[in-house]
């Protein structure tokens, strides 16, 4: 018998397997866990509950599904805090996790809305979605989610369907493993200071090309990178057209060790990297190579600013703090996403520079005419048009005043 305990995120209350208990007092889930839930994550369905009301506005949804739903508790949160009368379906291959789900739904009083089945996501992604297709599936594992993202894409409805998919495995997105990543996602990982948005744009474009593989095309909306995982929600549709002019999208990143100088590379040039133009006086490399990936956009204005309108009128006390200074900086960095953004940290030790306040870098870089933002991707980043040089050479500047 599984230990539970009572747990509330947002507006809704549930239960799932005692993780105190289950983890002796480390309080982290663990793999001793009979039933799977991570209170860790709760910054990440805050956000995914905001997202989803967003599209709803302009989407409305009919079906949904959670392939890997654990105790449940993504999907009641959906059906509780977001609008509309929409039917979910629920998969786990773990009978207990199934049991614990059941339970909720009927606590929760949604078993005209829910349904919880046991099984492989897999198969029943497609089994389930033959009569009717989902109009939203949302993809969370423990790891990759590429095992499932073919089915997944199956199951949405050619008219158009959102899909939600994490990826935990980032040893193998950000670097440290590149075979891995080119075997999983179709694209090497690289180390590099904006790691993590080379894992971000891996797993989007092993997205693409499994929704081009199905003829469909695919719209990015927002893409999240905080703690230990990325996550993207993105619109699927049934269109060959929009599918092959969006190849020019895919691509590669060259970054430069030596002057940490990026170039977005078009996939027809991803693997020569001869004329490399770098920012740095006799600088040689050497040149790191990630992809090819997805060199698209990242983020909708349109799509970002409908979430935040709809965070401002909830009550703030039922989201993590953090919320609204992700959207925030998703809000003002989704201008500048054409390249990767840049460490303030890491060109300051590459010049031997003491880094100023992110903000006073800002404040001069626009003094001298240039776009700049801050970015959610990482504390100590911005994004802007101006080149690493350029970027160094404010930096430097005020590191002067302050003598």
């Amino acid at each position: 018998m599984t230990i539970e305990k009572e747990y509330t995120e947002g507006r809704t209350t549930f239960l799932s397997a005692d993780v105190d208990h289950y983890s002796e007092n480390k309080k982290q889930p663990s793999a001793s866990l009979p039933v799977f839930y991570n209170p860790r994550m709760r910054l990440n369905r805050d956000l995914s509950v905001l997202f989803l009301s967003a599209y709803l506005e302009k989407n409305p949804i009919k079906s949904m599904c959670e392939p890997l739903t654990g105790s449940g508790v993504r999907t009641l949160r959906y059906l509780i805090e977001c609008s509309g009368d929409f039917y979910a379906k629920m998969f786990d291959a773990n009978p207990l996790a199934v049991e614990t789900a059941r339970k909720n739904v009927e606590h929760l009083k949604l078993a005209d809305r829910a349904e919880v089945m046991h099984g492989d996501a897999k198969l029943l992604l497609l089994t389930e979605s033959r009569g009717k297709r989902f109009d939203f599936v949302d993809v969370d594992p423990f790891g990759t989610p590429a095992p499932y993202l073919n089915a997944a894409v199956q199951s949405l409805s050619p008219k158009g369907g959102l899909l939600a998919v994490t990826a935990t495995d980032m040893p193998v997105l950000c670097g440290v493993y590149p075979k891995i990543a080119l075997r999983r996602y179709g694209g090497f990982s690289t180390r590099a200071p904006f790691t993590h948005e080379i894992a971000i744009r891996l797993l989007n474009g092993l997205i693409y090309n499994i929704a081009g593989l199905n003829d469909c095309s695919m719209e990015p909306l927002v893409v999240l990178s905080t703690d230990h995982y990325v996550r993207t929600w993105v619109k699927i549709e049934a269109n060959r057209t929009e599918a092959n002019l969006q190849t020019s999208q895919l691509g590669a990143i060259h970054y430069c060790i030596g002057c940490m100088h990026t170039e977005s590379i078009p996939v027809s040039r991803t693997f020569k990297a001869e004329n490399f133009d770098h920012k740095k006086e006799g600088c040689t490399g050497p040149i790191k190579i990630a992809g090819p990936l997805w060199n698209g956009s990242l983020f909708s204005d349109e799509f970002l600013k409908d979430t935040f309108r709809i965070f401002e009128k909830e009550n703030r006390d039922i989201y993590h703090r953090r919320v609204p200074e992700i959207l925030e900086k998703m809000i003002e960095e989704l201008e500048y996403t054409d390249y990767p953004f840049i460490d303030i940290h890491a060109l300051c030790d590459l010049h031997g520079l003491t880094p100023p306040k992110n903000q006073e870098v800002m404040e001069h870089l626009r003094e001298r005419g240039f776009g700049v933002a801050r970015t959610h991707f990482k504390s100590t980043a911005i994004r802007t048009n101006a080149s690493v040089k350029e970027m160094a050479s404010s930096i430097s500047e005020l590191n002067e005043r302050r003598l």
